[in-house]
């Protein structure tokens, strides 16, 4: 009997990642590697045109989703381009909030202060401080450092090694580049753009692409996107 047991709380949800790219295939092999508590069932992604099988798992575009919904399915974005990962949450309006997965790698160091949302995933060698507060649909890749109460807002990408000096705000729908260091007490402002490398020493406005060492905004999104739309 308590064998049974057992093997009934071992028993994985399935997970679908949305997203067949380097983040999506990143991914698979966290769940393949490690005991998440998530099963990988398959890829959801439009570069895939009909839905096929491919082992035990499938393949299949992103309407699938819609049949997926009648089944215990969970879900996972891994899109890199932040406005792309918010275009395709909007379009998949169906799916709740509370079906999303969190993904915390086991080598990764969240305080136990650090509140984390839905669809959001931390990397190997990530370090989140404490009273961190992160967004849904998030992503803190490999080796950063997110020091004390920052906050990180939803549909945010933070590149490996990047590191937020404590205190820092990022707003929503914005792309911090590899290896960039934004100093204390600062504020990213929504649908921004810190490129690789760069030392952020003051605020950056909304809408900006800050560049360099020190970061300097070196242009402005003067397209309207679908983010500002939904008034995000």
């Amino acid at each position: 009997m308590r064998a049974l047991q057992q093997n009934v709380l071992k028993v994985k949800k399935n997970l679908v990642i949305i997203g067949y790219g380097s983040q999506g295939r990143m991914l698979k092999n966290m769940l393949e590697q490690y005991d998440f508590g998530y099963r990988f069932s398959g890829f959801l992604d439009d570069q895939i045109e009909i839905p096929r099988k491919k082992g035990d798992s499938f393949e299949a575009p992103l309407e699938y989703s819609e049949l997926l919904l009648q089944e215990d399915v969970y879900f996972i974005l891994a899109i890199g381009k932040v406005e792309d990962r918010f275009q395709v949450v909007k379009r998949l309006v169906d799916i709740p909030l509370e079906r999303y997965a969190t993904l915390i790698h086991p080598f990764a160091y969240v305080d136990k202060t650090v509140e984390i949302g839905a669809g959001t995933y931390i990397s190997a060698n990530a370090a989140v401080m404490h009273g961190v507060k992160v967004g849904h649909h998030t992503s803190i890749l490999t080796g950063s450092v997110i020091e004390y109460e920052s906050q990180i807002g939803s549909f945010v990408n933070i590149s490996p090694n990047t590191t937020l000096c404590g205190n820092v705000c990022i707003n929503d729908v914005s792309f911090i580049g590899a290896g960039a260091s934004i100093i204390q007490g600062l504020t990213v402002g929504k649908r921004s753009l810190v490129g690789a490398g760069a030392t952020v020493i003051k605020d950056i406005a909304a809408d900006s692409i800050a560049l360099g060492t020190p970061a300097v905004v070196k242009s402005r999104k003067k397209e309207p996107t679908l983010c500002n739309v939904y008034n995000i």
